[in-house]
């Protein structure tokens, strides 16, 4: 007959290792079917187009198409749509805002490589944004497209604008909408 300390470390060393082996070989709770869904179009997304305009709306915007595109390392697209009145010609000279669609799709860039993306650029020029942005979803084949706004003051209250409602409307991809709160 063994020790009785040799023993009751036998009992001991036997009793971790079926709790570990049974620890290690449990199965785990099978994820229901919505979850994986809502996972596997959040993980789809491999290329995001975000439209920039001035101001912090289109940057919180860029930093969550960084975030929403971090895991799957996704492609973003950057756009700047300078809108031509139609009592210009289309491609008329208007250094002015040719500068502004520069200046702000660069600081959009700062901030995606600052996420390690190296987003591409698009300034274009069309007669309305939202066919600009239409356009450039189909050509770069986005699966999502995510626009930050602020809330306009209409007669009738607190709305959207018009080149959002018609993103949402007519797009053939995801679009998240971002909402930055007043004052924010």
């Amino acid at each position: 007959m063994g020790h009785p300390i040799g023993i009751m470390l036998a009992v001991s060393f036997l009793m971790i290792l079926m709790v570990t082996l049974i620890w290690m070989l449990r199965l785990p709770k099978p994820v229901p079917p919505e979850v994986v869904r809502a996972i596997y179009s959040v993980e789809a997304a491999r290329r995001i187009l975000v439209p920039i305009i001035e101001g912090v709306y289109s940057e919180r915007a860029v930093e969550l198409a960084c975030r929403l595109g971090e895991r799957q390392n996704a492609h973003l697209i950057l756009l700047h749509v300078i809108e031509v009145p139609y009592t210009v010609p289309l491609d008329a000279p208007l250094p002015e805002l040719e500068e502004k669609g520069r200046r702000v799709l660069e600081t959009a860039r700062f901030i995606a490589v600052q996420h390690g993306f190296k987003p591409e650029l698009h300034l274009i020029r069309h007669r309305s944004a939202s066919e600009g942005i239409l356009n450039v979803a189909r050509q770069t084949g986005a699966d999502q497209i995510v626009m930050g706004i602020g809330l306009k003051k209409t007669s009738y209250g607190e709305g959207i604008g018009r080149t959002v409602r018609e993103v949402l409307r007519r797009a053939n991809c995801e679009v998240i909408i971002s909402k930055v709160p007043a004052g924010g």
